[in-house]
């Protein structure tokens, strides 16, 4: 793997504080589109799998009155840098960032009203595995949320078309689940667009 593309993975080191910046600020309009998205209830406990700096998290926790903040990101740097973000910015929220992997959550099950990732699906190992994790530990009515950027143009980081193909792949793996399927497009440019695959766990009794 090539040294910036490792960065990008997973940042570490002076490098990776950079790459941490950029990818805040290349994710930017794709987390404002993302958390725009959600609808958490008053209280709700969110868990964002690889939240690297802590961006959208930051942004939910200041918009929404949340009562677990928590994530999962297998670079200490950006537990650190999120935890710095987050430690005077999420309200009443508790907080609990962890270093580890999307395969191996370690939460209970039924824990979380809100899981979601934002352009991490694509680089799961295993990404089966890491979507039953995010099922199980979500509660009866809870929503799983992939948002999945898609390049209309082609770009040094993939071809275009590429998120849309990785998009519909993720939702016959929520199918397959058992939660109910949506998908929406947020157009940002001519050259780019976020796609958000929203699975629904059944179960919760509807007021």
């Amino acid at each position: 793997m090539r040294p910036r593309r490792h960065q990008a993975v997973k940042p570490r080191g002076a490098l990776g504080v950079v790459m941490g910046w950029l990818l805040e600020s290349g994710n930017a309009l794709q987390n404002r589109a993302t958390v725009d998205a959600m609808d958490p209830p008053p209280g709700a406990a969110v868990l964002e799998i690889g939240f690297g700096p802590g961006h959208a998290l930051s942004m939910l926790a200041k918009t929404h009155p949340l009562g677990l903040v928590a994530g999962i990101d297998h670079s200490d740097l950006m537990v650190r840098t999120a935890r710095r973000r987050l430690d005077g910015g999420r309200g009443d929220a508790a907080l609990d960032l962890r270093l580890g992997d999307a395969g191996d959550l370690p939460f209970p099950d039924e824990k979380f009203d809100v899981v979601f990732a934002v352009n991490s699906f694509h680089q799961w190992p295993d990404r089966e595995r890491a979507l039953a994790e995010m099922a199980g530990v979500l509660k009866p009515g809870g929503d799983l949320l992939l948002s999945i950027r898609d390049f209309r143009s082609a770009g040094r980081f993939e071809p275009p078309g590429r998120g849309a193909e990785t998009a519909r792949a993720a939702a016959d793996m929520l199918k397959a689940l058992g939660l109910q399927v949506r998908l929406r497009e947020i157009v940002h440019s001519p050259a780019r667009a976020t796609l958000l695959v929203r699975g629904r766990k059944c179960g919760r009794t509807e007021a």
